[in-house]
């Protein structure tokens, strides 16, 4: 989420000196390196779906071997990444105005690998996992199938259009950040917070369409915490409401005083005061 609210921040106020320098090494870094996390992620979940739907295999693992398989691969995608921090500098030109200047083509080979690894590879076993779930689990009455296989289909459909995307606009545009405007600067950002919006957001792609993974995130201790949270502030409140209550109802009781003739002073009632 950081990354996406200094997204925004970069496409609204480019001119700032200290969001260009985020823009220029900060962005690059830490946008990929989620982005590529999530398409391990999803590539792992989507075999793993496959796996267990022909083979039987174990699908209740442990949470640990999980929590060590996304460790794994934040690791390998932010190692591999390295190259936008300290590949990137800014340089002013004539009239003082930044930019920033990539030195591409000395990484040009590091970045076609990544682009084969991160995108054609995880592009490739989407649309294989896709073509199986159709060809082999939905073949007759196709739509109930579709239905019942649509944690398969959607996540995996929702991921291909993101990567074909992504690795469109980035081998078909000549776009660079030293020689354009900061209009196309910032639609250049815009474009990309599109496009990664939903890498970044594997979680919500994979577990809202799986009953599976939403009962297992029901079980882990984020969950249980922020309930318990809730749930103890929402009696705290409702015991307050209760109490306040209480005290103004006795405060007017007890200032009601009765008469019992006109010649009487006011009395307190015996009634009220119980």
């Amino acid at each position: 989420m950081l990354v996406l609210f200094t997204n925004i921040a970069v496409v609204v106020y480019y001119d700032e000196y200290f969001l260009r320098l985020w823009a220029c090494h900060g962005y690059p870094y830490l946008s990929l390196t989620m982005v590529y996390t999530g398409i391990l992620i999803s590539t792992a979940i989507a075999i793993e779906n496959v796996l267990v739907e022909s083979f039987k295999s174990e699908k209740y693992r442990s949470r640990k071997s999980a929590i060590c398989s996304m460790i794994g691969f934040l690791f390998v995608a932010s190692i591999s990444n390295l190259d936008k921090i300290f590949a990137r500098y800014l340089i002013a030109d004539r009239s003082g105005e930044l930019y920033c200047v990539h030195e591409r083509q000395l990484f040009k080979s590091w970045s076609t690998l990544l682009f084969c690894v991160y995108i054609l590879l995880p592009c490739l076993v989407h649309v294989i996992c896709i073509l199986y779930v159709l060809s082999i689990k939905v073949k007759l009455n196709w739509i109930h199938k579709i239905v019942r296989y649509q944690h398969h289909l959607v996540p995996s459909l929702v991921m291909v259009l993101c990567l074909c995307l992504n690795g469109f606009y980035r081998y078909s545009s000549n776009f660079s950040l030293q020689t354009s405007s900061n209009y196309l600067i910032r639609f250049h950002f815009a474009f990309l917070l599109f496009i990664y919006i939903p890498q970044m957001l594997t979680f919500m792609t994979y577990v809202t369409t799986n009953d599976f993974y939403i009962k297992e995130f029901y079980q882990i201790w984020f969950y249980r915490r922020l309930c318990c949270c809730f749930y103890n502030r929402k009696r705290h409140v409702q015991e307050f409401e209760v109490i306040h209550k209480l005290w103004q109802r006795r405060t007017s009781l007890e200032t009601i005083k009765t008469i019992s003739n006109l010649d009487d002073t006011c009395n307190e009632s015996e009634f009220y005061r119980k």
